[in-house]
């Protein structure tokens, strides 16, 4: 069956580490959307982080943020699906975070809410050159409960990431997701929130079967979806847990490996 729907993570899959996009991908994406066939990008980034993406690229298909907690068309800003955290348990996150000495950044209404600067804060800003909005909020965990944020991010080195995502994992359980979006961010949503959720959830709307969705990521935040997919496929730059889980391995994001995809998957057998 041919492809009908596209999901590409952005961060490691379309995005270079220099925040740019090769040519080869560019071009191709604009080939299958030619040619009638959707293409969505699925990130862990807010909306407005992810948009700029969505109009270089032309993206005409609702786009999934916040790790599948958004779904939100990039043409008319009109919202399919949103998902806040629970206020309490968000609130007993934050505590939890703060308590262990983590930078911690709250998502609401596309606003990050922090509760001092801190010298991590420079490792997140590095993925946003365009700018961002911080708004110190010292009581961080009585204005989550206040108002449900759509995500809680932490930045820490990796094995202080590693070691916090298995106790906040223990600690909540199944009431809230919990998953690393890169070696340095690790991030929790409203339960059942995940980009292959959200995938399934827009496929169905665009009338695309699940064998007809193609996915691709890096992180283990993809593989949700790079698993729900028809065909999931990881980068070459892949941790080594997405790569066990994909059908194939391409190039890494420096050598282009979305457009090798797309060309032999998707182009070179379109009928």
């Amino acid at each position: 069956m041919p492809f009908q729907l596209i999901a590409l993570d952005l961060d490691g899959t379309v995005i270079d580490h220099d925040l740019t996009i090769h040519p080869d991908v560019r071009e191709t994406i604009a080939a299958v959307q030619a040619r009638g066939i959707d293409v969505t990008l699925a990130t862990g980034r807010m909306f407005g982080a992810a948009l700029p993406f969505a109009r270089e690229l032309d993206i005409r298909a609702p786009i999934i943020c916040y790790q599948g907690a958004l779904v939100r068309h990039p043409l008319t800003g009109d919202t399919l699906y949103h998902a806040a955290m629970p206020a309490e348990l968000a609130a007993a996150a934050v505590r939890e975070l703060l308590d262990a000495d983590m930078c911690v950044v709250a998502y609401i209404d596309d606003i990050h809410h922090i509760t001092a600067y801190r010298p991590e804060l420079e490792r997140y800003l590095a993925f946003h050159p365009e700018g961002t909005e911080m708004v110190v909020t010292p009581d961080l965990d009585r204005l989550v409960e206040r108002v449900p944020p759509t995500k809680l991010l932490f930045v820490a080195e990796p094995p202080v990431v590693e070691r916090e995502l298995m106790r906040l994992t223990a600690r909540f359980g199944g009431a809230l997701a919990v998953v690393r979006s890169h070696a340095i961010f690790g991030e929790l949503t409203a339960p059942h929130v995940s980009k292959g959720n959200a995938l399934s959830a827009l496929a169905q709307s665009l009338g695309a079967p699940r064998e007809a969705v193609l996915a691709i990521g890096d992180q283990e935040n993809d593989i949700s979806m790079i698993t729900w997919a028809g065909l999931g496929l990881a980068m070459g730059n892949a941790t080594p847990a997405v790569r066990a889980r994909a059908h194939a391995v391409l190039p890494p994001v420096s050598e282009a490996g979305v457009a090798h995809a797309l060309r032999r998957y998707v182009l070179n057998c379109a009928s």
